[in-house]
């Protein structure tokens, strides 16, 4: 089990508590994959159509703050006049505002949001949107300013149209980064104004080489090849996700997890009991989130899975239903306080009776 070295006083939840880790993607200058996406924006602010929003899509903790951040750092860091075509994103290291925004008080960046890894975030109100125009209607000292929105899932619809204002009319050389978990969860008058930068879950050794410098900076025990594989597998190619496993030691939870959908349509009841003492109690509470949100993406997968099947539409649609009823009986748990365990037995118990039903009308 690999997780934070016994050294360090930080938290082990994977949340980066506090916005100065390492860890946060200001600190990140280097981004592992996702050249596709570096270049098209590079392309577009050479030839002079740096278009000013800019929508970077894709699963949580892949690096879409990441590259808001490096492409943020690159335009804060150019000179305006400069006809000098740049040759990459890259910031030269020390570089002053690079330091700024490490440190949070570039004055020609302004960030709505800042949740990155956190198991649950509060909406973006309107007011900090409000803050934002403030901002816009400064004179910005440098060539360029930038805004990231991070995430733009956030935004209630208050703050959604608040923001669509400042996006339609933009100050010159201002540049918005809106990062999303899904393009579809943001508003589409806001979409329809952006260019969208979707990116990829990456490839084992992209994957690899961005954990290693995550571990690195976060000060994490390096996982041996055979968890590395593991990791890959079970955080669909999203390091960030991966460092959560390690930090917060839920390796072994989503090992167990996966043992037990094996065994469906045979609930194997013993290890569904040991899964609900491990995330019970109070001092389990970050890892009974961890665990219910890895059910939900389980129940998402399969309903993909079940779609993409020679009976896929009634496949996809079981699943997809355990999978509401399972969002909604979780935030029902826990409006309510009702008893966890309970609830993890009846939707394990949900999944069983979803499979055996789909064996019978679908057999192999």
């Amino acid at each position: 089990m690999a997780k934070r070295k016994s050294s360090d006083t930080k938290s082990g939840s994977g949340e980066d508590e506090a916005e100065g880790t390492p860890l946060h993607p200001r600190h990140t200058e280097a981004l592992c994959g996702h050249a596709a996406a570096g270049e098209t924006f590079l392309r577009a602010f050479n030839a002079g159509t740096l278009h000013h929003a800019w929508l970077v899509t894709g699963e949580r903790g892949i690096g879409k703050a990441t590259f808001a951040y490096r492409a943020a750092r690159f335009l804060l860091s150019r000179n305006a006049a400069s006809p000098t075509p740049a040759q990459s994103l890259d910031v030269p290291a020390g570089h002053p505002g690079g330091r700024q925004i490490a440190a949070g008080a570039h004055p020609s960046l302004f960030v709505l949001g800042e949740a990155p890894g956190a198991a649950s975030a509060a909406s973006i109100g309107v007011d900090e949107v409000r803050r934002l125009r403030s901002f816009l209607s400064l004179t910005s000292p440098g060539g360029w300013r930038a805004m990231i929105v991070d995430p733009a899932n956030d935004l209630t619809i208050a703050s959604a149209n608040a923001l669509l204002k400042a996006v339609e009319e933009p100050p010159a050389r201002t540049v918005f980064f809106l990062i999303g978990h899904g393009a579809s969860t943001v508003m589409p008058t806001i979409r329809s104004r952006c260019v969208k930068l979707a990116l990829r879950p990456l490839d084992p050794a992209d994957f690899a080489q961005a954990l290693r410098a995550a571990c690195a900076a976060g000060d994490i025990d390096w996982p041996d090849a055979q968890a590395l594989e593991k990791l890959h597998k079970i955080s669909a190619g999203s390091p960030g996700r991966a460092v959560e496993f390690l930090a917060g030691g839920l390796l072994p939870l989503a090992a167990t997890l996966d043992k037990i959908f094996k065994s469906l349509p045979r609930t194997d009841f013993g290890l569904v009991h040991g899964l609900i003492q491990s995330a019970s109690g109070a001092r389990n509470a970050q890892t009974f989130v961890k665990l219910c949100d890895l059910i939900e993406e389980r129940l998402e997968a399969s309903a993909r899975e079940g779609v993409e099947g020679a009976a896929g539409t009634a496949k996809g649609a079981a699943w997809a239903k355990a999978w509401q009823d399972f969002r909604q009986r979780r935030a029902d748990m826990e409006v309510l306080n009702l008893d966890k365990g309970a609830f993890l037995l009846s939707a394990f118990s949900d999944m069983e009776s979803i499979v055996r039903k789909l064996m019978h009308s679908f057999p192999v």
